[in-house]
């Protein structure tokens, strides 16, 4: 409920996501802004080199786009070879992590963002 959230997760006035006036784009919204109608920010901050990640921010609200941003914003710092290695490494060093190895599916991915990572614009 809005009141657990308020005590328990110290949003204001017990929100989900970010707050703006309806009707208008998300500070920071960047490109989506002109294209989506309500658009949440992107992961970049007026402070250079500050990124955002969470509930906040694109993708959204939820356990699943509040890690999917967590993931971009890794990405957006640093190239995607990094991260599929320290998740395969993560995965080899014990069979409780083991859920985190990459396999098929991170040479499936790494084509797709390693001409966008890391980000020119940080």
């Amino acid at each position: 409920s809005p009141l657990a959230h308020e005590a328990f997760l110290r949003r204001d006035r017990g929100t989900y996501g970010m707050a703006w006036a309806a009707g208008s784009s998300a500070p920071q919204a960047g490109l989506l802004g002109n294209v989506l109608p309500f658009p949440f920010p992107n992961l970049k901050t007026p402070i250079d080199g500050l990124l955002r990640c969470g509930d906040s921010c694109f993708p959204g609200i939820g356990t699943p786009s509040a890690a999917a941003s967590g993931a971009i914003a890794a990405n957006t710092m640093t190239h995607v070879d990094n991260h599929i290695q320290l998740l395969a490494e993560a995965a080899k060093k014990d069979p409780l992590y083991s859920f985190l190895d990459p396999g098929f599916m991170g040479q499936v991915y790494k084509p797709l963002v390693q001409g966008l990572t890391p980000s020119a614009e940080l």
